[in-house]
């Protein structure tokens, strides 16, 4: 004779996925969302993955991680700037210091997303220029001046990048910083000017999430001289949206800066078309820099915006 009959026990982790099924079949995305966030704990991560592409497929809605890459365009955004740098040359030799600058609003036009097919395709884009900017219109692979490595890859969906204006300002403690970039930089420093191209590429073949990187040519002002970075990149490993706020670009190495009196000292003459000289050693020496984005720029013409608020710093 059998004996008495023992309670049926469900482990929490049954229990766990019990409710992930229950949400899933009510094709509820409300009920979904509340019930997996609030009872999920140490499987919450693999549940809310299985659950949210299933009930993408039961209410015909795209997946998350395939929203689209937007189209060609200007948008603007709040950023700030976390850096260290070491002066190289003159009293403060050897000095290191730490600055983290309040935000700025600055503009980036993007190209038409592209499938990406390889240097030998040799890609050209156009960009979006508004009216009366001075930078450059097309681009293509060749002029990009600093690529992480291995970042372009075959057959994923990509746009391309570049700074169209930023003028960052701070007050420390070495007195006031700015650091200018686009058609800032262009208009105040057009015999050493550089372009500031970036690029954003699709982490799986289409669309977002993504990865983006940027090779910013700046020029700082400071109460020690001013200065021009050399190529380094920006990396953002991963990117939720276009414009990218939320993520934190950064650097994937030091950077040199060569100051602008030295630059022009060495620049060739009319008579002298040999190239640009860089000084032996750099005058400064960016050790650390982190961009992170802060919010979008809520603005019907982003680039006049930000161009009015330069004009009356």
């Amino acid at each position: 004779m059998s004996g008495p009959s023992q309670p049926h026990v469900t482990s929490s982790r049954s229990r766990k996925i019990e409710v992930a099924k229950i949400a899933i079949s009510k094709k509820s995305k409300f009920l979904f969302c509340v019930r997996i966030d609030t009872i999920c704990t140490s499987e919450g991560r693999k549940i809310e993955f299985i659950a949210s592409k299933d009930i993408a497929k039961m209410t015909n809605q795209p997946e998350r991680g395939e929203r689209p890459f937007p189209r060609a365009g200007i948008d603007g955004f709040l950023s700030h700037f976390i850096f260290s740098v070491r002066v190289n040359a003159g009293d403060l030799a050897g000095q290191v210091f730490a600055f983290t600058w309040p935000s700025a609003i600055q503009t980036v036009v993007r190209s038409e997303p592209f499938v990406y097919q390889g240097r030998q395709a040799r890609h050209q884009v156009e960009f979006p220029l508004p009216q009366g900017s001075q930078l450059p219109r097309n681009l293509s692979e060749e002029e990009f001046v600093a690529i992480p490595p291995g970042f372009f890859e075959e057959g994923k969906e990509t746009i391309w990048l570049q700074i169209l204006n930023l003028d960052a300002r701070a007050q420390t403690d070495l007195g006031p910083i700015r650091s200018i970039l686009g058609e800032t930089f262009n208009r105040e420093y057009p015999d050493i000017f550089q372009p500031s191209f970036g690029a954003a590429q699709s982490l799986g073949e289409r669309g977002l999430p993504g990865r983006l990187f940027f090779s910013p040519c700046a020029i700082f002002e400071t109460p020690f001289g001013a200065f021009r970075t050399r190529a380094k990149a920006l990396l953002g490993s991963r990117i939720e949206s276009i414009p990218p706020v939320g993520s934190n670009p950064e650097l994937l190495g030091a950077v040199p800066l060569d100051s602008v009196e030295q630059l022009r000292a060495a620049r060739p003459t009319p008579g002298n078309a040999a190239a640009e000289a860089v000084p032996e050693q750099a005058a400064a020496t960016l050790l650390a820099l982190a961009h992170p984005i802060d919010a979008e720029l809520q603005a019907e013409d982003a680039f006049q915006a930000v161009e009015s608020a330069i004009a009356r710093t």
